[in-house]
């Protein structure tokens, strides 16, 4: 059984109105008043990647939403500054 590769933080960018996560080209494009609602476009996640990582989709999923929340709430506090 192959080991999946770690999904972390620094793997993603936001583009315009989307997250990717930039190891497999995937993107996610939130809903703006549904924190748990998102439009994915996979990209490669589940296909082993040149560099020999293969990432789940969930754990990528999961990863995102952290990320765009912790970014949400970043973009909150400065907005009330």
């Amino acid at each position: 059984m192959q080991a999946h590769a770690k999904v972390t933080p620094d793997q993603f960018e936001v583009r315009d109105d989307f997250v990717v996560h930039t190891p497999t080209g995937a993107e996610f494009t939130p809903h703006p008043q549904r924190e748990d609602s998102v439009v994915v476009w996979t990209g490669e996640i589940g296909t082993k990647l040149s560099s020999g990582a293969v990432y789940r989709y969930v754990d990528v999923l999961a990863a995102m939403k952290a990320f765009w929340r912790e970014r949400s709430k970043g973009l909150e506090g400065a907005a009330a500054a």
